[in-house]
């Protein structure tokens, strides 16, 4: 986390630097004197970074604390220079800006501290250059293909406590020393933390396996891998060549000495934790078959990865532990040959259950439960109820937290999107509702495991969690966190710090409870964050949207709720804004303010309402959103194309589209090639037939259509987009009795929608729709029913329809008997009542 600090921090300094397009930086007679300081603190965190990046720091086990310690050491230190130089900026605008009366006379931009802060950052080098000299021996990040030796595989297996593994492991042996002669490739299938590893370590270490085999071999792969690492540490493992003469040579010869040490010998591999289809393919052409009876043991969390190794071959489900199972654990692991005592077995059981059988759960709590007092109080605390968590507000907040870094040409948001599915699949995070297409919308985590996140963010001072109750005052609070930067509290606790107090290290400010009036209206309830970069209040109601923003220069996220019909110009002024929420209670309308086009970073604009952005006169650069990702209601008029070219890479866009004449054309969307997601309403009850063509990007995955009354014969507008993957009709989206689908295919539709449509008659066939594997028909009142080749589906999964149409029900019920026929009993038909909705 302190690197990707020491990223952000250079990042704001370049821009400082090297750019004028920015309105704190443009005519800013304060920033321009203080430029040379800024470049050479600059060149002095380029030369820390460029350290941390080329060293091999040492994590052996008797310098972990030193470690840790030094790591803390480098958080300090550039969070220190992170707040001399916003600050100072703070300052330098409130300066520049005669308007600005808040802050009184303490508007002085000097940087009283930035000479101690270069000399700390040159302290902190010179201890990481002596901690690399004291050892080389360990990394403190392995690279991936670092393999553990076998007495390091041994330790392991002594220390691990193992349940529920005897007969998985049984079952694993005796396929592994079976009499089939060729080579076999046997595989653990199973979704992250439930042990996989652990059963593979168990089996590869057992004394009967050590005596079959004559050369065992274990290679841990992962996502990110290289070939050569991969290679050296299986033939590291077999080999009496030295690893410093293995590393000299090159990729061919190591390729040749791996096989020469295999061959004619009866060998074991254990090839851990395998993601994809290329790193077995990297593999494989090194493992001779001599028809000795060698194995290949793989462990993945994808059953295609095994069934790819060796179609057909033998493949073993790790499944989750029972109950009784997860209480044995969890008593091995804190209490080990003791015992649990009578008092706590009741609790315990609870905290057990509660892990819901995964084995990485029960170990992480334990590991919590074993540090604690060990009274039936404690224990019997109640965990938070679960609760959803969006991924596209996480996601959001993980972007202006400055946790996620440019990864080549893929958008921040994307990147955000890998780093989640990798906590999925390691069962950090649970999946609590899908979207229409597949991905996660929503999360939540293991009340357990959250409990673990917050006791380890207390120790390392990452965030505290506190409210007004938990204490006596809130500058009791203040003294005793410092520097904190992060801080979730409830909106009484934020009343009060901002009312009396300081708190200048904050840097992101959440509210957590529900409060359904608030007032943001004095000017100085934002003094004590001056530097805040999130702040989150959604959860608070007010009837306004402060003046006092302005002061907030460095926000990249701001989330409020109010029912506000127009937005303050001095928001506007945010120019670091990367994320702007605006939640409120009804449906309304909202001009945005002329100077909008200062925010110049706003990636994200998402107002609960129909907004208006205002027509610019400049035809340049100037009035164009480059970075804007998201917009969640735009209004689209006749003008609408030199709207539409004024967001150019927008990704995501719902809009409202409204005629102010009649010949007004429909906006060509086809212009915006980076749209994936699209929703269009027309709220107005006209008709569209005339005149109106549709148009639409090739990018297009998701598309929603309301109230548009189109004409069916134009789909074939639409059929063709090679990316679509959800498609929602609603509310009279395409008007008349009959839609022939042709022989048009929809290449990618996985979902379809039809809802509130006068159609009659659906003509279609199963080679319309190969991907198609869920059919939602609601209030299609007039619809005689579904089209019997709709049946012939072979990836549909689920069609949902509506109980008041007899007809659409009884061909639904007849599919599904065609279905069950088939042997596809997974197939499942939903009837849905008059108060359900489906997204």
């Amino acid at each position: 986390m302190a690197n990707a600090g020491l990223d952000l921090l250079m990042v704001s300094l370049k821009k400082l630097i090297c750019y004028d397009s920015t309105p704190l930086i443009n005519n800013n007679p304060c920033v321009q004197d203080e430029r040379p300081r800024f470049q050479f603190l600059y060149q002095e965190l380029e030369s820390l970074r460029s350290f941390v990046l080329n060293m091999e720091i040492t994590k052996g086990p008797h310098d972990q604390v030193k470690t840790r310690n030094l790591e803390r050491r480098l958080r300090d230190v550039v969070e220190e220079a992170e707040d001399i130089v916003d600050l100072f900026l703070t300052r330098a605008f409130i300066r520049n800006n005669t308007s600005m009366t808040i802050c009184g006379s303490d508007v002085s931009c000097h940087l009283p501290n930035v000479d101690s802060a270069i000399e700390n950052i040159k302290s902190v080098k010179k201890e990481l250059m002596d901690t690399k000299t004291q050892s080389q021996s360990e990394v403190l990040h392995p690279t991936a293909g670092t393999l553990p030796s076998k007495s390091s595989c041994s330790a392991v297996l002594k220390e691990e406590v193992i349940v529920g593994l005897d007969d998985d492991s049984m079952v694993l042996m005796d396929r592994l020393t079976g009499n089939q002669k060729q080579l076999d490739i046997i595989s653990i299938v199973g979704m992250g933390g439930l042990g996989k590893t652990t059963l593979a370590t168990r089996v590869f270490n057992d004394p009967f396996i050590v005596y079959h085999f004559h050369v065992r071999a274990w290679v841990s792969v992962s996502q990110v891998y290289t070939k050569k690492d991969l290679l050296i540490s299986l033939l590291t493992s077999i080999s009496k060549l030295a690893l410093e003469n293995i590393k000299k040579l090159r990729g061919e010869k190591i390729s040749e000495l791996l096989y020469k040490s295999l061959k004619g010998k009866r060998y074991l591999i254990v090839i851990d934790d395998l993601w994809s289809a290329k790193a077995w393919d990297d593999l494989k052409m090194h493992f001779p078959n001599d028809n000795i009876r060698s194995r290949i043991l793989l462990t993945t969390r994808l059953s295609e990865i095994a069934f790819y190794a060796k179609p057909g071959g033998f493949t073993y489900n790790l499944q989750f532990l029972t109950n009784e199972e997860s209480w044995e654990l969890l008593c091995r692991k804190v209490f080990r040959e003791d015992g649990c005592p009578k008092r706590l077995i009741k609790p315990g059981i609870q905290i057990a259950k509660k892990c819901q059988g995964l084995p990485l759960a029960l170990v992480v709590i334990a590991g919590l439960l074993m540090k604690e007092e060990r009274s039936p109080e404690l224990w019997e605390k109640g965990f938070p109820e679960d609760c959803t968590i969006p991924v596209r507000r996480l996601i959001w907040l993980w972007i202006a937290e400055g946790f996620i870094l440019e990864d080549g040409q893929k958008p921040l948001e994307e990147v955000a999107e890998d780093y989640l599915l990798d906590l999925v699949d390691r069962s950090l995070l649970i999946v609590a509702k899908r979207r229409s297409n597949g991905g996660i919308k929503a999360c939540r985590i293991y009340d357990l495991l959250r409990e673990l996140c917050l006791k380890k963010a207390r120790e390392e001072n990452f965030f505290m969690k506190t409210s007004r109750s938990g204490y006596l005052t809130s500058s009791k609070f203040i003294s005793c966190t410092d520097k904190q930067r992060r801080l979730f509290a409830d909106s009484n606790f934020f009343s009060e710090i901002s009312s009396a107090h300081s708190a200048p290290h904050i840097r992101s400010f959440v509210c957590f409870n529900k409060e359904w009036y608030f007032s943001l209206g004095v000017q100085r309830c934002f003094h004590p964050f001056l530097l805040v970069r999130v702040l989150d209040l959604q959860t608070i109601h007010t009837p306004t949207v402060p003046l006092a923003l302005e002061l907030l220069v460095h926000l990249w996220h701001l989330a409020l709720w109010s029912e506000v019909t127009r937005l303050p110009s001095s928001v506007c002024n945010l120019w670091n804004l990367q994320t702007l929420i605006l939640k409120e209670n009804y449906s309304g309308f909202m001009k945005l303010p002329e100077n909008i086009a200062n925010m110049v970073n706003l990636r994200h604009l998402w107002i609960e309402m129909i907004i208006s952005i205002p027509e610019t006169r400049n035809p340049t650069n100037s009035g164009v959103f480059f970075n804007l990702q998201t917009v969640s209601m735009l209004r689209l008029h006749g003008r609408a194309e030199s709207l539409l070219k004024r967001i150019p890479n927008i990704r995501k866009l719902g809009c409202a589209v409204y005629e102010d004449k009649k010949e007004d054309p429909f906006p060509s969307f086809g212009l915006l090639n980076h749209l994936e997601t699209l929703k269009v309403i027309q709220p107005e009850v006209k008709s569209l037939l005339s005149n109106k063509r549709i148009s639409f990007p090739a990018t297009l995955r998701k598309l929603t259509l309301s109230g548009c009354r189109f004409p069916w014969f134009d789909m074939s507008n639409i059929q063709w987009l090679p990316n679509l993957e959800v498609l929602k009709l609603l509310n009279y989206a395409f008007e008349g009795p009959l839609w022939d689908t042709g022989e048009g295919q929809f290449r990618q539709l996985k979902f379809l929608k039809l809802q509130n449509l006068d159609i009659q008659q659906w003509n279609a066939y199963s080679t319309n729709f190969p991907c198609l594997k869920r059919l939602v028909l609601l209030e299609c009142h007039y619809l005689k029913g579904i089209p019997d080749e709709v049946g012939d589906i072979h990836t549909l999964e689920t069609i949902d329809v509506d109980k008041r149409n007899h007809s659409v029900v009884k061909s639904a019920n007849k599919i599904q008997e065609e279905q069950h026929a088939m042997g596809n009993y997974e197939f499942k038909m939903n009837v849905i009542g008059f108060f359900t909705s489906i997204r």
